[in-house]
């Protein structure tokens, strides 16, 4: 999962330590603002939220769990109803359902 951060993106110390915790940046291309997470602090992305369809609202993450530079697991929002239906990890076992909210905050 190598995420390029474009130049112009906003970049934040959430814990003070001096290194960059997250971006928000339209990382995709698409005219949208997608966040970054570096939650580790080692300076690569751990996971990014994309809003696929310019509605404001997160529709697909992509998260490396195991910091390889790979996509471990990507969720989406795929009937565009707010919650996270479609879960792939790694090794290509697709899960189906309701897995959390998106707009009401809970986790995945």
């Amino acid at each position: 999962m190598s995420t390029e951060i474009p130049e112009d993106a906003v970049l934040v110390d959430t814990d003070g330590d001096g290194t960059i915790d997250a971006a928000l940046a339209d990382v995709d291309g698409d005219g949208t603002t997608d966040a970054v997470l570096d939650t580790d602090g080692d300076g690569h992305a751990d996971s990014v939220a994309y809003d696929t369809d310019s509605d404001g609202e997160i529709d697909v993450i992509e998260a490396d769990t195991d910091g390889d530079g790979y996509t471990d697991l990507a969720v989406a929002d795929t009937d565009g109803d707010g919650t996270f239906d479609t879960a792939v990890d790694d090794e290509g076992n697709v899960e189906v359902g309701d897995f959390g909210s998106v707009d009401g905050g809970d986790a995945v």
